[in-house]
């Protein structure tokens, strides 16, 4: 039975650039930057001769968000646009929105769009905001109405 989510995975230019935006500019914990490869670890990733540098990112619930650098096999940069398929996003809780979004601008985070409320729908009440991290991977922040007990792509009339 799946019980929750461990981590999730961005491949970064330079695992060492993206840690420290998430360090530096979004203010969390990470581990330090720490070399893999030899059979174990092409075992596990099915790549052979793999060499990669990883690091860490840790959040207050201690999931965290494992960032990848491959040396080998080096990788290509696709286009990152969330429209295309496959590409992801992470979205982060805040409980001022407001001010989070102020104090990441003041520290150079790039933002797609300033705060936004929902005024209906599903999501009403609930605030977003998009940012670009570390080779312009989306990252967004999101504050909920105070009374909310639903997740915002919760649809309330789900039927099983």
């Amino acid at each position: 039975m799946i019980t929750g989510i461990q981590h999730i995975s961005y491949t970064v230019s330079d695992v060492q650039k993206a840690r420290d935006f998430f360090v530096e500019k979004l203010e969390l914990d990470a581990t330090p930057v720490r070399d893999l490869s030899g059979e174990e670890v092409e075992k596990m990733l099915g790549f052979p001769g793999i060499h990669m540098r990883t690091a860490n990112v840790i959040l207050s619930d201690l999931s965290n968000i494992e960032l990848v650098e491959y040396l080998s096999p080096k990788g290509k940069k696709l286009d990152l646009a969330t429209c295309n398929t496959g590409v992801a996003h992470l979205a982060f809780t805040v409980d001022d929105i407001e001010q989070t979004y102020r104090r990441l601008k003041a520290k150079g985070v790039r933002f797609v769009n300033p705060p936004q409320q929902a005024k209906e729908g599903r999501l009403k009440g609930w605030t977003i905001s998009y940012l670009r991290g570390p080779d312009g991977i989306t990252l967004e922040i999101t504050e909920a109405p105070k009374d909310a007990n639903l997740q915002p792509d919760t649809d309330p009339e789900v039927r099983v």
